[in-house]
């Protein structure tokens, strides 16, 4: 049985580079058999651009900004199909039959509950080696991958409380508790143009500072619980001193209440077993994080219509 694909994308403020990415998308060789697009209170004209140009695509602009999760939790909720493709506004695959070997992988492999596609950006990184066989990974990554439904609905939604980032680990982290498998597909390429738009430095480590710390509450088994929220606050604090702004770090402590509250909420651990496996990926197999050392006089270029050059990393990156 072929499965069917429904691809969510959430958007804010981001019509012209949405418009590439639909068209991107539309223009596959097996194209979903749904898009819904849901705007989280755009006011740069992406309702009358999709009206206009994509009149068989759905778009529901929702009336206030409720974050990327709350949109990528409306979407699933929202579609039918056997699988589900996120991508983000901004991103693409740079092979017309991605999604299609995409959907071939999952239907080869019932244990394989979603899959990372290689994500090459428009500063230089790639995620994975290229060439690479398939291989297992703890996340993967928000602008290219696909879900199963099936293995979604048995471990459910993303947490909206986290807003805007890290749901991806929290659900790969569910998805393997369950028994499940996150594989990594080096060759099938998904570019993503990194849009500057809405893009904040302090706003992002703060919650993927905040986020992680919540993660370790909901999932992480008891016997482990005071060591990883140490391990959790030291590795993201280190980040912070090196990276900026300082101030984050006393942020995330201000918000130690809202926290635990939130995680204590959605408590439900994995099997001391499933969270060592997991961590075991995340030093081993985790996507890059980072962008490789330029030379000083190197600037990062946008290829909005074409196929970036972009430096390979010898293996998996390790992640705190």
């Amino acid at each position: 049985m072929t499965l069917t694909v429904s691809a969510v994308i959430a958007t804010y403020n981001r019509g012209p580079e949405l418009r590439i990415a639909l068209t991107r998308l539309m223009g596959q060789t097996t194209p979903p058999m749904e898009i819904i697009v849901i705007d989280d209170g755009s006011s740069d004209g992406t309702g009358a651009m999709m009206r206009a140009e994509f009149p068989t695509v759905r778009y529901v602009r929702q009336p206030h900004n409720g974050g990327l999760i709350l949109a990528r939790n409306f979407g699933f909720v929202n579609t039918t199909g056997d699988c589900i493709l996120s991508v983000d506004d901004d991103s693409w695959f740079e092979d017309p039959d991605g999604l299609a070997r995409c959907v071939a992988y999952l239907e080869e492999n019932p244990e394989v509950a979603a899959v990372a596609c290689n994500i090459e950006t428009r500063d230089g990184l790639v995620y994975f080696p290229k060439g690479a066989a398939p291989f297992d990974v703890p996340w993967y990554v928000g602008c290219g991958h696909l879900l199963r439904r099936s293995a979604v609905e048995q471990v459910g939604l993303y947490m909206p409380e986290l807003y805007r980032q890290g749901e991806e680990k929290d659900r790969c982290l569910r998805l393997v508790g369950a028994g499940y498998r996150v594989v990594a597909l080096p060759d099938i390429m998904v570019y993503h143009d990194k849009s500057e738009k809405g893009r904040k430095p302090g706003m992002e480590r703060f919650y993927n500072h905040r986020n992680d710390l919540i993660r370790e509450v909901a999932r992480c088994p008891s016997s482990l619980m005071a060591w990883r929220l140490a391990r959790s606050w030291a590795g993201n604090s280190w980040k912070n001193l090196r990276h900026g702004p300082r101030t984050t770090d006393l942020k995330v402590l201000l918000a130690l209440p809202q926290i635990l509250r939130i995680g204590l909420k959605h408590r439900a651990p994995v099997s001391a077993e499933a969270y060592r496996r997991w961590l075991h990926l995340a030093k081993t197999a985790a996507p890059a994080s980072a962008p490789p050392e330029r030379k000083p006089a190197e600037k990062p270029v946008s290829r909005a219509a074409s196929r970036p050059v972009a430096a390979e990393r010898p293996s998996p990156a390790r992640s705190d």
